[in-house]
């Protein structure tokens, strides 16, 4: 065997390896960036694929959601006097259920009608509290009666505390006095519920301790109010005077669906929304010790109209005709909440249903972030 020796000089057998290298070193660099992009497109595509899959499910669960209120409709049409309550099949807790893919999926329905409706506050009185339907003298008088759990009365044709504040704003009222930690006084509730009222309504009367658009526009970030129906929830976090942890403490109890006609259903309404119901001439919220006697009244079934939650003893002898007109027992407004899990990926929708009095059912609106 021989070896052939190459006739190149030195110095250019060097560059030659020199080159070498330097293909190998750029065909490697290569090979690694070409595996990071597949890497890339393929973990993209893999997202994308569990992303729909789950969107798939989602919308499987919004399905369900939507022949279960159409079969507690057909129950309902068969009985004399129906009700929506929480001992129906709609409003069971919700359970995993799971998937033939991995993972789970889970979904509750909850009755929108047993929150309280911010756009009851476009029936409000109009303001009172600026001078032109009462003195200032008169107006803070009043306040401090209302503090001292009194009612007010009219003098000299003025306006009074009572008669300042519609039915909606007075249940408002009571409800940020529900929140916990979060809770406001009687002052400060009226306050803020002034406000929203301002925020809400389409004129630029300003409430007492309201805000209107010259109050926004001369912010250090200059917005305007929505002065129409509110869309979503969230537009309180612009209202004047809400703050983030007050928002997050009465976010559950409150809606905007449906924009009118709103009634809250008192077979669904949870214990700060079942507080908030008090006679019209009082203040504060309902004790928490006489709501959890009416909520045990109400899952023993001894409540199941408003007629049976006005004559308990805890309303005798207190006027309710302003909040007899907030009450109902139907409900044609509910909230999807559903999730899925696949491969460690969750995926949330909330979907606003809407039950129509024939017993249609439809999402009017769908979200995976805040309503």
């Amino acid at each position: 065997m021989s070896c052939q020796r190459s006739d190149l000089p030195g110095p250019q057998r060097g560059a030659a390896l020199i080159v070498a290298m330097l293909v190998f070193a750029l065909v490697a660099a290569l090979l690694v960036g070409l595996q990071r992009d597949f890497s890339l497109t393929l973990q993209r595509g893999t997202q994308q694929l569990f992303a729909e899959q789950a969107w798939a499910y989602l919308l499987g669960a919004e399905g369900l959601a939507q022949l279960a209120l159409q079969a507690d409709n057909r129950e309902d049409a068969m009985v004399d006097a129906p009700t929506d309550h929480l001992g129906e099949l709609w409003a069971q807790p919700a359970t995993p259920y799971p998937l033939d893919a991995g993972g789970e999926m889970r979904g509750q329905i909850e009755d929108l009608q047993g929150r309280f409706n911010l756009n009851l506050l476009l029936d409000a009185a109009s303001p009172g509290g600026s001078g032109e339907a009462a003195g200032e003298d008169d107006s803070d008088k009043g306040d401090n009666e209302a503090e001292e759990g009194a009612t007010p009365t009219a003098q000299n044709g003025t306006q009074t505390v009572s008669e300042r504040w519609g039915p909606g704003q007075k249940v408002l009222i009571r409800l940020l006095q529900t929140l916990g930690e979060e809770a406001l006084s009687l002052e400060e509730a009226m306050a803020l519920t002034e406000a929203i009222s301002d925020f809400i309504d389409r004129d630029s009367d300003k409430r007492k301790n309201g805000a209107e658009a010259e109050d926004y526009r001369y912010a250090d970030f200059p917005y305007l109010p929505a002065n129409q129906t509110l869309a979503s929830v969230s537009e309180l976090r612009a209202v004047r005077g809400m703050t983030s942890g007050l928002y997050e403490a009465l976010r559950p109890w409150v809606t905007v669906w449906p924009e009118t006609g709103a009634k809250i259903n008192i077979l669904t309404a949870p214990l700060p929304v079942l507080r908030s119901l008090n006679a019209d001439d009082k203040w504060e919220p309902i004790p928490v010790n006489e709501v959890e006697r009416l909520l045990a009244m109400r899952a023993e079934g001894e409540i199941t109209s408003v007629e049976d939650l006005l004559s308990d003893p805890s309303f005798e002898g207190q006027a309710v005709t302003e909040l007899q007109t907030l009450l109902g027992v139907r409900s044609r407004w509910f909230l999807l909440d559903a999730s899925v899990e696949l491969v460690s990926r969750e995926r949330h929708l909330f979907s606003v249903l809407h039950r129509t009095a024939a017993g249609a059912v439809s999402a009017v609106f769908r979200s995976e972030g805040e309503l």
